[in-house]
């Protein structure tokens, strides 16, 4: 090794090469073991997350696997969901009044939105009036009702059979988003109030009968500012005789 360093320049131009080629055996072994790393990570994560035996067993029914929407609605409609409603329900003509005078004081005193002060506040409410208008051109079917006697229809109840929106689950005052594993989950939550008023309450409606019909409907409402005439979600739709 010292004859090496005290060789003439020729020998010291031989030995030029090493560090590179000793620079690309480092690089190909640390790369290496970042590509195992990653590898060893990757399926080491899959089975946490498929093969977590206390995860299985927990029964939770608000975890991913176990939660089931449609029979959590189905066990609490009767129970929770329709006396909540009916319980806070305030006349049309009364929320209209308060609603025109300061939307937001109306919100207070009747209606809901939880605690996100800058969601639209859902107002539970009960409609009477007569039917004189009929949409069932699509799955997304509404009727018009005239609660004032002039001929015009001053809200809308959707009838269905598809349901859009969250306005039933946002104006539950019993049930919020931190009850609920994930954001998920309280979607599907919403999905299945709907699908189950639209199964249970509004399939038996006469939607070919209806024009004329008097009409009493519990129900609840958003008042996002889209529309003078609000659009009324119902759980309880009652029919009269056609005047």
């Amino acid at each position: 090794m010292k004859h090496a360093h005290s060789a003439a320049p020729s020998t010291s131009s031989f030995a030029a090469p090493t560090p590179p080629q000793r620079r690309v055996r480092y690089t190909w072994f640390a790369t290496g073991i970042v590509v195992v790393c990653c590898i060893v990570g990757v399926v080491h994560g899959t089975k946490l997350v498929k093969n977590d035996p206390d995860a299985a067993k927990s029964g939770d029914s608000y975890t991913d696997d176990g939660f089931n929407a449609n029979k959590m609605v189905a066990s609490i409609w009767q129970s929770k969901v329709v006396p909540a409603i009916e319980h806070r329900a305030t006349d049309y003509a009364t929320l209209r009044t308060a609603i025109s005078a300061d939307a937001d004081a109306a919100g207070k005193k009747y209606g809901y939105r939880g605690k996100d002060e800058s969601a639209p506040w859902n107002f539970p409410t009960r409609v009477k009036g007569t039917i004189v208008s009929v949409d069932v051109s699509s799955s997304q079917g509404t009727v018009g009702v005239d609660t004032t006697g002039n001929g015009k229809a001053d809200v809308t109840v959707d009838i269905g059979p598809t349901l859009l929106g969250t306005t039933l689950r946002d104006s539950l005052d019993f049930v919020s988003f931190t009850d609920f594993k994930n954001q998920i989950d309280y979607a599907k939550f919403g999905t299945a109030l709907n699908a189950y008023t639209a199964t249970h309450v509004l399939a038996k409606l006469p939607r070919n009968d209806l024009k004329g019909k008097s009409v009493s409907v519990v129900g609840s409402f958003t008042n996002d500012g889209m529309s003078d005439t609000p659009e009324v979600v119902p759980l309880e739709v009652t029919l009269g005789d056609k005047s």
